[in-house]
């Protein structure tokens, strides 16, 4: 099994690795605890039931000794040592003097060597409780108790009064069994827990095979097949869990994204034919604009001749200048009509925005003072040269110059501010996919004190051929932003009824050449 992916660890990438070994390291680590604590449980039980059995069984020997004495059965208690010479493994009994010479034993060829060791480390033996603790006999261990055989009065007759301790009783229980049994206990204990451990081991990685994996793989195939581009597939995992809600969730999501690309391509083909009758009707109006365009500077050319001769009268004057009045509004109307359909590519070149801008100002300067509105400008003097066509920019700026102060017939106030902006901005639906800027956007915003644009019809004033104006011909704004995204720039409109309007515009700052390159 390949444990590295693109020289990753595979566990770092796998969630069913993750989790079966976090969660077979918890359960690990839980039983290992629990089977150490059992294990040192058993050994103190077990232990400490072979203390208390030393015990009592020293205190029955040293009671049965006492009696055989008393009684005056010294073959019997000869004889009592008999049946503990049988086996090495079983009990073992000594009569020790105070100073630790063996008396009597029941093992052979002990009786008068010292085994003052037995005595080392003990506390006052003129209890009547044996003391019990390990020791090393002979070289073996042994739970090894020693009782102190006092002199009684019964006991005058024969040892006389003077001594008080007449010898010490030991009685030994030899360790290696206990030893086995505790190894037997242990390693019985870890088997059963590596034995347990192997099963749920085995049972974790059942479930989680089947309740995770499995799902986890099909959703995550469904995905790729998603991300190729097949929205036809559907994800059932027939539970329900977690799993089995983000799968319905997401074979949900898959059909509204397709319903939703349906729904795009149907429109798409929409916008298409849309496209390609405005197209044809574009091509049509600007034959019938050209058409019209020269008879009807033929026609105002003949009215302004009328309009000299000395036999016209002065209404009839009127009624000339009113009809050179409308043939100029229908000039215009036809001019941004072939201007519309035929708009040439900007040609771009270093230009100073704010050179632009003034120029556009002095166009509209003589509207300004008749209005009764005032100008106000705030320029940012450090933005660079930018990418321009100046004379198409000019006419975007002079058209919504214009709209500012058809906006203020009353009078008011027209601000137009420059400034460099580094963060992002929304882009329009209609906006073209030119990449950001590298150094961000030069941001132009004209605000007027007009009525202000009403929200429903704020979305709309770029609209070919939508107005509001009895005069206008819709198509102003729409030049205006086809200009703006043929620079690779962004233009939207901000009002507020009864305030005023603010357009922003936005215009791409190049990266500047570094030193060594040709701009």
């Amino acid at each position: 099994m390949n444990l590295f992916r693109n020289g990753e660890p595979l566990l770092f990438r796998s969630l069913f690795l993750k989790v079966s070994l976090s969660v077979g390291l918890v359960i690990t680590l839980t039983l290992a605890s629990f089977a150490y604590f059992l294990i040192e449980n058993q050994k103190e039980h077990l232990l400490d039931a072979k203390r208390k059995e030393i015990e009592i069984l020293s205190t029955l020997v040293s009671n049965w000794i006492t009696n055989f004495m008393l009684e005056g059965r010294a073959q019997d208690f000869h004889n009592f040592f008999g049946p503990f010479r049988v086996r090495e493994d079983r009990l073992e009994l000594r009569i020790l003097d105070p100073g630790g010479a063996v008396l009597l034993s029941s093992q052979k060829n002990e009786t008068g060597i010292s085994m003052a060791h037995l005595l080392a480390g003990h506390p006052d033996l003129s209890g009547k409780t044996p003391v019990v603790r390990e020791q090393i006999i002979q070289g073996r261990p042994f739970f090894s108790s020693l009782q102190a055989l006092e002199n009684q009065p019964s006991c005058f007759s024969c040892h006389g009064e003077e001594k008080k301790i007449l010898g010490l009783l030991n009685v030994a229980l030899p360790m290696e069994m206990i030893h086995r049994s505790i190894a037997f206990n242990r390693n019985l204990l870890i088997a059963s827990a590596a034995i347990t451990l192997l099963l749920m081991a085995a049972a974790i990685n059942f479930l989680l095979t089947r309740l995770v994996k499995k799902p986890v793989a099909l959703l995550i195939e469904t995905m790729s097949r998603v991300e190729q581009g097949n929205l036809a597939v559907e994800v059932n995992l027939g539970t329900r869990d977690e799993l089995g809600h983000l799968a319905r969730s997401f074979s949900s999501m898959i059909q509204k994204l397709s319903l939703a690309q349906k729904e795009l391509e149907r429109q798409q083909r929409q916008q298409m034919l849309q496209v390609k009758h405005l197209a044809s009707l574009g091509e049509l109006a600007a034959s019938v604009a050209h058409e019209v365009k020269n008879p009807l500077a033929g026609i105002k050319l003949a009215i302004q001749v009328l309009a000299k001769e000395p036999r016209v009268a002065d209404n009839q004057r009127e009624t000339i200048q009113e009809i050179i009045r409308s043939i100029d509004r229908l000039d215009k109307t036809i001019t941004d009509l072939l201007s519309y359909s035929r708009i040439s590519p900007p040609a771009l070149n270093p230009a100073d925005l704010h050179q632009v801008i003034e120029a556009a100002l002095f166009s509209a300067k003589e509207e300004a003072q008749v209005t009764g509105v005032r100008v106000e400008k705030s320029f940012d003097l450090t933005l660079p040269l930018l990418p321009l066509d100046p004379r198409q920019m000019e006419g975007v700026f002079l058209n919504l110059f214009l709209n500012a102060l058809q906006a203020m017939p009353q009078g008011g106030i027209l601000t137009v501010r420059t400034r460099r902006r580094e963060s992002a901005y929304r882009r329009q639906e209609s906006i073209s996919d030119h990449p950001g800027p590298e150094e961000g956007w030069a941001e132009v915003t004209v605000t007027d004190t007009g009525e202000g644009i009403p929200s429903e019809v704020l979305g709309e004033i770029f609209r070919p051929f939508f107005t509001t104006k009895a005069k206008g011909t819709g198509l102003g704004l729409s030049l205006v932003q086809r200009v703006v995204e043929q620079h690779h720039g962004q233009i939207w409109a901000q009002s507020q009824p009864g305030v005023g309007t603010t357009f922003y515009l936005l215009l791409p700052i190049p990266a500047q050449p570094t030193k060594g390159e040709s701009v």
